[in-house]
């Protein structure tokens, strides 16, 4: 078996498992193997998509459904002497599970883009900010702060900007008490800088290593007992 974890591609979501035999051997390998192995690769992605289901409950912090159902199985496909089967990211869930498996600097936002941020500045939510139960801040949170904050100078429920005086930052702050008080709901930062979190490659090395043999032997024996 070989793994890639389709380091090409950007973001590098899709992960390979293939079987290949040496060309030479090829055309001596009985059909009903080769059918085998298709059927044990397709089983091993599986078991990968398990597996890296399981690590992300272990190495994220209440992570949503959504997040959860990021994986999808492609079925294995023999073309000549490889076997392959993938596991992938939805787009969507890739966006941002690229920054937990790479680690490095996360772009800006479209909802961050309409505070006014540039490329390269995120705004980070505060402990006043409204969180969800997976503690993400909810879309409807940011609509609501996206279309009620300052514009124009009218005073609005939410103010974007630096507020004079005490040298507080710049972000996005609620008003409160009659407009008399800023509280801090998001600050701005020139970057966000994320660790590698969780490793999808390992996992499914690992996962593989494990599982293919038994895999393997399980699809040969349903194969012969179908024959007999």
């Amino acid at each position: 078996m070989a793994l890639s974890d389709g380091s090409g591609q950007n973001p590098p979501m899709r992960i390979a498992i293939t079987s290949t035999n040496p060309p030479s051997l090829a055309q001596t390998i009985p059909p009903q193997f080769r059918k085998a192995a298709a059927v044990a690769t397709t089983r091993v992605a599986w078991d990968v998509r398990e597996a890296l289901m399981q690590g992300m409950q272990e190495s994220f912090d209440r992570p949503t459904p959504f997040t959860m159902r990021a994986w999808r199985v492609e079925s294995a496909r023999a073309t000549g002497e490889q076997v392959e089967a993938v596991v992938w990211a939805a787009p969507q869930q890739a966006k941002y599970l690229f920054w937990q498996i790479e680690g490095g600097q996360r772009r800006t936002k479209g909802f961050e883009a309409k505070m006014g941020l540039h490329s390269g500045e995120v705004a980070l939510p505060t402990s006043q900010a409204t969180r969800d139960a997976y503690g993400n801040m909810p879309l409807s949170f940011i609509k609501r702060v996206a279309g009620d904050k300052n514009t124009a100078g009218t005073a609005k429920r939410f103010f974007v900007g630096t507020p004079k005086g005490n040298g507080r930052p710049e972000g996005v702050w609620a008003r409160v008490g009659n407009n008399n008080r800023l509280v801090p709901l998001m600050l701005f930062a020139n970057e966000a800088e994320y660790q590698e979190r969780f490793d999808a490659s390992a996992i499914a090395g690992r996962t593989v290593d494990a599982r293919f043999e038994s895999q393997l032997m399980r699809a040969l024996q349903a194969g012969q007992a179908s024959k007999g």
